[in-house]
């Protein structure tokens, strides 16, 4: 089997002409027209209102396939369709589930909406393709293959391979398949093999050992228990060796017995309970293998960030292991296919970012040194904050900053001003000391978690940047061990450190570090929608950034406010956009005629309402959605291997409004970095004048202008990754929901 595989993977790399691909693979039959049969889900009892009925639907359309054994797609909220007749009732979250059917149609590819229904009787009928005996599945997001990868033997831990699979349906029916490659983490050894009895136990959140206990569960250890276990459980009523039978494998159950090994405390969340270690493993999250096994972990981390030619070998051998997709006789073929995609190079062989004195350069780290920056804040002064027992290092980095900004005829008045470290009340008025005129302040501050270890210190990062941003002074924090790494690297040539910090530093000051030439299209100003997610407390903010002028220089209309949830609010996105056009025409003196609007993730808004809202702002409004997780990667094929390619290359689908860019690749990375295959991202245009193939190459320079990064792309579009910044700014308690930051201070 192996060495067949071998001999069909060699077949098209030599038939596949050399070139820039997506890592797609291309299903053998073309599906044009599907008759279909429609079914309404009728719910005994009626289905509870907090109930999502999109995510109910998807539920049931799981558990019809699963019964009936043909692809159930959804069609709408509760309602599914089939390509045969569904009959017989199923269980789905709990409710009883009938299909009624409601009528037949035929679906075509050349429709949005039909596409969209298509696709889900495509993933259902993958889903039956996908062999049992090799992989573990739910969902297609993750597919695991059942084999151990590497780890093992001196190991505590394990890794299996990952799979995520999208599937694409094109305007003319073409069926692609996207497989994401990744590696899971497996835990190899029980509990009871990686702790002793009677020493301290670590905070490890940990799961119940599916191969010998039938119930899941999962919870944090609290420590050992005073029972043993054979002895009797309050809790329980029973002898807690009783109390498992049935639901531990009966030899370990007797092997326990025999051994009456003492119990350890676990805290499931709803209560704490007495546990065998035997039954336990350790939850493989990534900073606990990191804890217990720190060789595994290098070896996982090198591992997983695979070059081109490694990851689309394992596309390659998933694709393999596919059958024929049931019902629609679909096969897919492993070679690399760009079906219904255009390529477009993005830099046309040139770049469009211009510095000092107007001079280009490939990528701004090296025009920042070369040229210096594109316009200086003119004068300015800059406060450097230090704990007092930084001082060794405090004044080589003054020194260092004074010099490297005169360099880049960017020069400035540096001061330093010590603080002392102790508890949070003590930073809050910091800026006190600092002179009048200064513009912006470089915060050095300890290690993250280095305070720690200090009785009465508390960590001065926060409260020191939400002090700043209260008194309007921006910020740019700089680590201990940054500043450290940045002084003895500089001394030959400015770090790609230090570059970072002090681009922030001239943009927050009022500066322009570099500006795009000649941005292509009409639109005058790009504004960038995000929702963020505080995960403790699970508030959302929401913000608009701006990024307006076709130079790519900020404007000073930054919103932020509380979300209710993961949708803006239409008239809210309404009020953004008037403010912004308002505020345009006032200090630029001239109308705003053409914008876009990019939007984190998916656009979940009403469009229909935002531009009902909008109706009175006589502006051309372009709305995109910017997807940024688990895209399809690009890469270059030479005729014989995958290697990465340049950044600035992607390809659009004209017919599906689509594009994909690669912003992230050569010259910043080359063929042996360990940093992988480069991430893209995926623009879905949902209305607007302006084309995709100009949104892709507006997006792609956009991405090349993110002040405070200039040593490797951000891979997305700066006022995505603004907003984002700032809305992290109100759920960190930085500022104040709906107060208007102004200028470039949330870089």
């Amino acid at each position: 089997m192996a060495s067949e595989t071998s001999t069909m993977r060699e077949g098209w790399r030599a038939s596949t002409d050399p070139g820039v691909y997506l890592f797609h693979v291309e299903g053998s039959s073309r599906l044009h027209e599907i008759s279909v049969n429609r079914y309404r889900l009728s719910v005994d009892g009626g289905l509870d209102r907090e109930q999502d009925r999109q995510a109910f639907t998807q539920s049931a359309a799981y558990w019809l396939d699963k019964e009936h054994g043909t692809p159930v797609g959804g069609s709408g909220e509760m309602h599914v369709i089939s390509p045969t007749e569904l009959s017989r009732s199923v269980t789905a979250k709990e409710y009883n589930v009938r299909p009624e059917k409601v009528g037949e149609r035929t679906l075509c590819t050349d429709t949005h909406s039909d596409r969209a229904q298509i696709k889900g009787l495509v993933q259902s009928s993958l889903r039956r393709s996908i062999p049992d005996s090799r992989y573990t599945f739910q969902f297609l997001d993750k597919v695991i293959r059942r084999d151990i990868e590497f780890g093992g033997g001196e190991y505590d831990f394990g890794a299996r391979r990952k799979h995520s699979l999208k599937v694409h349906i094109t305007a003319d029916g073409i069926v692609l398949l996207q497989v994401g490659v990744g590696y899971s983490l497996a835990t190899l050894s029980p509990l009871n093999e990686m702790i002793t009895t009677g020493e301290e136990l670590p905070s490890w959140r940990v799961e119940h050992n599916s191969e010998v206990y039938s119930n899941s569960g999962t919870g944090w250890l609290r420590g050992w228990s005073e029972l043993h276990y054979t002895d009797y459980s309050n809790s329980l009523g029973e002898v807690i060796a009783e109390y498992q039978k049935g639901v531990i494998d009966e030899d370990v159950r007797q092997e326990l017995i025999e051994e009456n090994p003492r119990l350890v405390k676990v805290d499931y969340g709803d209560f704490t309970g007495d546990q065998v270690p035997r039954a336990l493993t350790l939850s493989p999250r990534t900073e606990q293998v990191e804890e217990q096994d720190w060789d595994f972990h290098d070896l996982f981390t090198t591992r997983r960030a695979m070059e081109p030619d490694e990851r689309f070998d394992l596309v390659d051998d998933l694709v393999d292991d596919l059958g024929t997709l049931p019902g629609l006789d679909i096969e897919f073929e492993s070679n690399p296919s760009n079906n219904a995609f255009n390529y477009v190079d993005m830099r046309e062989g040139e770049s469009r970012l211009a510095y000092g004195d107007g001079k280009h350069a490939s990528k701004p780290s090296s025009g920042l040194k070369r040229h210096g920056v594109y316009r200086s804040p003119g004068k300015y002064r800059v406060g450097v904050l230090f704990p007092t027992n930084f001082k060794e290092i405090h004044q080589g980095l003054i020194d260092l900053i004074a010099k490297t900004l005169a360099q880049w005829n960017a020069p400035a008045g540096t001061s330093g001003y010590s603080y002392e470290l102790g508890s949070l009340s003590e930073y809050s008025d910091v800026y006190q000391q600092l002179r009048d005129e200064t513009d912006v302040v470089i915060a050095m501050v300890p290690d993250k978690g280095a305070a720690d270890d200090f009785p009465g210190v508390e960590d001065p990062y926060d409260e020191l940047k939400r002090t700043l941003m209260r008194q309007g002074i921006p910020s740019q924090m700089l680590q201990k061990s940054t500043a450290q790494d940045i002084i003895a690297t500089s001394r030959k040539a400015a770090s790609d450190q230090l570059v970072n910090v002090l681009s922030a530093v001239i943009a927050k000051a009022g500066g322009t570090p570099w500006q795009i030439n000649e941005m292509p299209g009409e639109t005058q100003a790009f504004m960038g929608l995000d929702v963020t997610r505080d995960q403790e407390t699970g508030q959302h903010s929401g913000a608009s950034a701006s990024i307006v002028m076709r130079d790519g220089s900020t404007f000073a209309a930054e919103s932020t406010t509380q979300q209710a949830g993961e949708k803006f609010v239409s008239d809210q996105v309404g009020e953004f956009v008037r403010d912004l056009v308002f505020d345009f025409a006032d200090e630029r003196d001239e109308p705003l005629d053409r914008l876009t609007i990019l939007r984190d993730g998916k656009v979940h808004e009403d469009i229909e309402a935002i531009r009902e809202g909008l109706s009175a702002v006589d502006a051309e409004i372009d709305i995109v959605g910017v997807r940024k997780r688990d895209q399809t990667r690009i890469a270059e094929f030479n005729g014989r291997e995958f290697r990465i390619a340049q950044k600035g290359v992607g390809f659009v689908d004209s017919d599906r409004d689509q594009a994909i860019v690669h912003a992230f690749g050569k010259p910043e990375i080359d063929d042996d970095n360990h940093v992988g295959t480069p991430r893209t991202f995926r623009l879905i245009k949902d209305s607007g004048p302006t084309d995709i193939e100009t949104l892709a190459r507006q997006s792609f320079w956009l991405s090349e202008i993110h002040y405070g990064s200039p040593a490797r792309s951000t891979r997305l579009p700066v006022p995505i990754k603004y907003a984002d910044q700032a809305a992290k700014y109100v759920s960190d308690g930085y500022v104040d929901p709906g107060r208007v930051i102004r200028g470039p201070a949330y870089l």
